[in-house]
């Protein structure tokens, strides 16, 4: 039979058998798909199901069925046509039969009365001399949802999976876990789990493939650890070029959880992957790299040396694959570059940002630029970042501008370059990137203010341009912190404490109430006035409590106890930046991603347990049929008949 056409050509004007007419799409022979009015097509569509004459043109048979499963997906209820779609089922044109098989596992559930006959009819086509159609009924059969189902699909099953054709075999090892779902008992009475293992030594790669689905399913970890002999991994390995990139995959995450005897069993099984990672399908790259790094873990020099060659596998696919590719791939190379530094440091220019790349892949690209910066190629990567810096592109210049922040902090040699780059962005006054600049300065002086002032000189006029209340929050702090460095500190000051009120954050005014405590300390002579006028102002506040008491404890402190009001302040003033808290991931977090490299938990950036459904991970630890171990061999076998007396 020729083949049928994608299901999406069945709805487009270019189907050879549709015409326009009258603004309605009708097929050629003048059997209309979509009409305007629905009412008499389902009768219309059982004439034509029942008339002989479209029996006897299988195109527009097939024609008729189109019609009724294109409808059926549409959410229309075709559920009157049942009787006819089922006596379809008698042809040989296997294109119509799996549309009526299709009809018919979609509908069975509804149509109680009728389901013993599309029972029997599967039955009787499971024993078809076309292996085809065998494997369709048997798919067929174990996806109908009718009741006592399990009774008249045993038998199928059982004898699919000692059929001739692998496609049949392939279908039949599906439809155990069919069997696991309506009774799990019956996969212990039957021996299902040892027949799926012997499966495993199948010559068809897709029955093999799923063979070792099914068994992962049934025995969970048991099912695992009953593939991991050193025999049955490398009869894996040796049929790997034969699997599907999916099969290739499940191959694979089997032998992960393989550990070797000896070094000997190691390089065997390197050598055997070592082509996998030319592979041009990410997974099966991160798959085997998964492999290559828990192998070597306690090997020390080795494990390096692995690094290091996975290095431009990933990079080759991270920058000629999709955005998607690309983030998952530095999702990985950013983990990897945190428990190793070292490996991509000398590939820092392969993480340069495009103008093509999405924002998420940005971030990424940037973060990993972070991570790699060293006191060898910081005046690279800070030298793209600064060029990167723009005031048309709000979220580009934070990160970036962040990002120059971050180098300056982590890596002391690069202090100096990144408050130069920081400068400039103050000097040039753009609001975005100025508001940006600004609240990365505040790190920056913090870890280094012996080299603040430079900085602190273009505050005055940064002032003038920032409206974020992250920004005017720094800015304050930076005059309290600083004052006496800028001249115009407590003018700046004055203004913002004339604006105090409902309206102005929070935050914004907590800062300035700590800012213009520290810098009347300092600068008593100009801040007193200030600060009388701010304390009342806060007193008499009743928008935020916090303020209040703060307040209310500054001014009950100065006006106590003003040598004693310094010694708190100037404590709190004296306080040494100890890095950002989104850094603080414990190596135990790292750990555990590292354990899940290759699955979502790195792209997530959280272990399994945290993001995983109890169920599945509860579908992990059941073990179907107990009677199996470890090595695939029944301790409890069924005993043989007594003999008759």
């Amino acid at each position: 039979p020729s083949p049928s056409p994608p299901p999406h050509y069945l709805f487009t004007t270019d189907h050879p058998l549709l015409l326009h007419r009258q603004g309605k799409m009708v097929l050629g022979g003048g059997v209309g798909l979509f009409v305007d009015h629905k009412k008499g097509e389902i009768p219309e569509l059982k004439a034509l199901l029942r008339d002989s004459s479209v029996d006897k043109d299988p195109k527009q048979k097939r024609l008729v069925m189109e019609r009724v499963v294109g409808y059926m997906t549409l959410g229309i209820d075709m559920s009157p046509l049942f009787s006819e779609m089922t006596m379809a089922t008698a042809t040989r044109d296997l294109v119509q039969k799996k549309m009526a098989y299709l009809y018919l596992s979609n509908y069975a559930s509804l149509q109680a009365d009728l389901a013993l006959l599309v029972i029997n009819t599967l039955q009787k086509d499971a024993r078809d001399e076309d292996p085809m159609v065998r494997g369709l009924a048997l798919r067929c059969l174990c996806s109908l949802h009718v009741n006592n189902l399990l009774e008249y699909i045993i038998e199928p099953v059982v004898k699919g999976l000692a059929d001739a054709s692998p496609y049949v075999r392939k279908s039949a090892v599906m439809c155990v876990l069919r069997l696991r779902e309506l009774d799990p008992q019956v996969i212990i009475e039957r021996r299902l789990v040892e027949k799926v293992f012997e499966m495993l030594k199948d010559k068809d790669q897709q029955v093999l493939a799923n063979s070792i689905h099914v068994l992962l399913a049934l025995q969970g970890e048991r099912g695992l650890e009953m593939m991991l002999s050193r025999t049955m991994v490398v009869s894996l390995l040796q049929r790997l070029r034969e699997l599907n990139e999916w099969a290739q995959c499940l191959v694979l995450h089997v032998v992960s959880h393989y550990k070797p005897a000896d070094d000997d069993a190691m390089f065997e099984i390197m050598n055997y992957l070592d082509e996998r990672l030319r592979h041009s399908n990410g997974a099966l790259v991160l798959a085997a790299i998964r492999i290559f790094l828990r192998m070597t873990l306690d090997s020390g020099a080795m494990h390096y040396q692995v690094l290091e060659r996975v290095r431009a596998p990933l990079i080759t696919l991270m920058t000629g694959g999709s955005s998607e590719t690309a983030y998952i791939l530095l999702r990985h190379i950013l983990l990897l570059a945190q428990r190793a530094p070292g490996v991509f440091e000398d590939e820092y220019a392969a993480f340069f940002v495009r103008v093509s790349d999405p924002p998420h892949v940005m971030d990424l690209k940037v973060r990993v630029l972070i991570q790699l910066a060293d006191s060898a190629n910081y005046t690279a990567i800070l030298r793209e970042l600064s060029s990167l810096v723009s005031s048309y592109d709000a979220e580009l210049s934070r990160l970036t501008v962040d990002a120059i922040g971050r180098i300056g902090v982590r890596v002391p040699s690069a202090a100096s370059t990144a408050l130069n780059h920081l400068e400039r962005m103050l000097a040039r006054g753009a609001p975005l990137v100025c508001e940006q600049a600004v609240v990365v300065c505040v790190n920056m002086v913090r870890r280094y203010p012996q080299q603040a002032p430079p900085l602190l000189e273009h505050l005055p006029r940064a002032h003038e341009t920032i409206a974020s209340d992250r920004a005017k929050a720094a800015l304050v702090w930076m005059l309290g912190q600083f004052g006496e460095v800028v001249s115009q500190a407590p003018y700046i000051l004055e203004e913002m404490v004339d604006e105090w009120g409902p309206d102005v954050s929070v935050s914004v005014r907590g800062e300035l109430l700590s800012a213009c405590v520290k810098l009347a300390l300092k600068r008593p002579a100009e801040m007193q006035p200030i600060l009388g006028r701010l304390l009342k102002a806060a007193v008499d506040d009743s928008s935020n409590v916090d303020l209040h008491d703060r307040a209310l404890y500054y001014y009950r402190l100065l006006t106590t106890d003003i040598a004693r009001a310094k010694e708190v302040v100037e404590e709190g003033m004296g306080g040494v930046f100890v890095g950002y808290f989104d850094d603080e991931e414990t190596d135990g977090h790292r750990d555990a991603l590292f354990e899940d490299f290759g699955s979502l938990s790195v792209v997530y950036g959280q272990p399994a347990a945290n993001w995983m459904l109890q169920a599945e991970i509860d579908a992990w630890n059941r073990v179907t049929d107990p009677n199996i171990d470890a090595s695939g061999r029944n301790l409890n076998p069924p005993r043989a008949p007594s003999p008759p007396r």
